[in-house]
């Protein structure tokens, strides 16, 4: 089996769990949630998100790439010693990125789209045209350990930061490629009984999965950071 890259799952979430609520501006859950913005550039050189976390409203007119001719290889990111990796798992090829380069944090990050072979041809000629990379993990579908594999052999990166969604945590986790989680919890109560949390699928074959207390510590802004390990 080859080498991977180490996977930290780290989310921010309320007391109750959730992770999406409207902070409403409160200065203490801003303050805990530039602290989680912080740990992401301290735990990994390589952040991700899953698609629906990432999803936007742009339209593009894909008419104009039909009949473009494109290979199905990966077409590799470049970075600088200042830039590090903002993955976008995009199976189906669903998401609109419009630039190659994004900042979150106050990191200067570039986007790579991390795809399967069931993405229309069109869709990879716009990639190509926005010179955006990516990279295929499967066929049909996605195949998280072959992503950790060229993300560790391709881009040097030691530990991966899964920073959700719901799914896209659970995927990682069913197939047991999550080595710590990272929770960071902020001063409040959502309340929604059906507000997303920290893992969830429609299948839970694999789970439950269970973990070891690894780090408890207070944070600025009446937060905690909870660690785990397998």
């Amino acid at each position: 089996m080859k080498s991977r890259a180490k996977v930290i799952c780290h989310m921010m979430t309320t007391i109750d769990g959730k992770i999406v609520i409207d902070w409403d501006g409160n200065s203490d859950y801003e303050l805990v949630g530039e602290e989680y913005d912080r740990l992401i550039s301290a735990y990994g050189s390589a952040m991700g998100c899953g698609r629906a976390t990432l999803q936007t409203d742009d339209d593009v007119d894909f008419e104009k790439y039909k009949g473009v001719s494109v290979t199905y290889t990966d077409k590799a990111a470049v970075l600088d010693q200042d830039t590090s990796l903002s993955v976008a798992f995009d199976r189906f090829g669903k998401l609109r990125p419009q630039s190659p380069h994004m900042e979150y944090g106050g990191m200067k990050q570039v986007v790579l789209e991390v795809l399967t072979e069931q993405v229309k041809p069109e869709f990879l000629a716009y990639l190509d045209d926005k010179k955006i990379p990516y990279l295929f993990a499967g066929k049909r579908d996605f195949e998280p350990e072959l992503f950790l594999e060229k993300l560790k052999e391709d881009y040097h990166v030691d530990t991966f930061v899964l920073c959700g969604g719901a799914q896209i945590n659970a995927e990682f986790m069913r197939h047991d490629l999550v080595d710590e989680i990272s929770v960071v919890i902020g001063p409040a109560v959502d309340g929604n009984r059906n507000a997303l949390t920290l893992v969830g699928a429609d299948d839970v074959t694999g789970f439950p999965k269970f973990f070891k207390l690894k780090e408890l510590r207070e944070l600025p802004g009446n937060g905690v950071l909870l660690r785990y390990e397998r």
